[in-house]
């Protein structure tokens, strides 16, 4: 639980995944990968692309998602209204996302062509790097749960075929998310 902030404390700091987090990541990179025979999303575990193809061709057509990821590729209905919930609430809102640091540029210019509000973004190789100063992440990935679990932050995500088996709190739709936070850390422990 975070404590009650003293006068001038900066805004408690969450950090928000952009793929199968803000936008149907999954479905994009399924459409680039259905020539190599993998399954639909629904049946994917986190390492589902092992036995399709190796890692240098499945990182290359991550990437060009990436690097396509443009106003073609709309948010989930309710990104938005789940980061201005947050904002309002009184969090600092750190979109992160493991890409390429060329890519940081496309995806600047995503969450603003669809008016997704955030303070920071991050893109390099490891959101962990973010832990140390942030009271809560919200993302799909189990390994980045487990590890924000071992920093003691708050953790949610949405549910997934790859993380429905893990213990972390993982919910059907962003908004749920958002409820799930309130219940966690109370708007009034919030700075504002």
């Amino acid at each position: 639980m975070i404590k009650k902030p003293i006068m001038n404390q900066p805004a408690p700091r969450i950090i928000v995944d952009i793929d199968n987090t803000l936008w149907d990541f999954a479905s994009v990179l399924y459409d680039r990968l259905s020539g190599y025979g993998v399954p639909e999303p629904d049946k994917w575990h986190w390492d589902f692309w092992k036995s399709y193809m190796p890692v240098e061709v499945f990182l290359q057509h991550i990437d060009a998602v990436h690097k396509s990821q443009n106003g073609n590729h709309a948010p989930f209905p309710e990104s938005r209204d789940f980061l201005l919930a947050l904002k309002r609430s009184g969090w600092h809102i750190v979109v992160a996302s493991h890409r390429e640091p060329s890519n940081y540029g496309t995806t600047e210019n995503w969450l603003n062509y669809h008016k997704l509000v955030f303070d920071e973004l991050y893109v390099g190789p490891d959101k962990t790097v973010l832990f140390d100063t942030s009271a809560a992440v919200i993302d799909d990935s189990t390994d980045t749960l487990d590890k924000a679990l071992k920093k003691n932050l708050i953790r949610a995500g949405l549910r997934y075929s790859w993380n429905k088996e893990s213990d972390h709190p993982l919910f059907g739709n962003l908004t749920d998310v958002f409820s799930y936070l309130e219940r966690r850390v109370p708007t009034s422990d919030r700075a504002s």
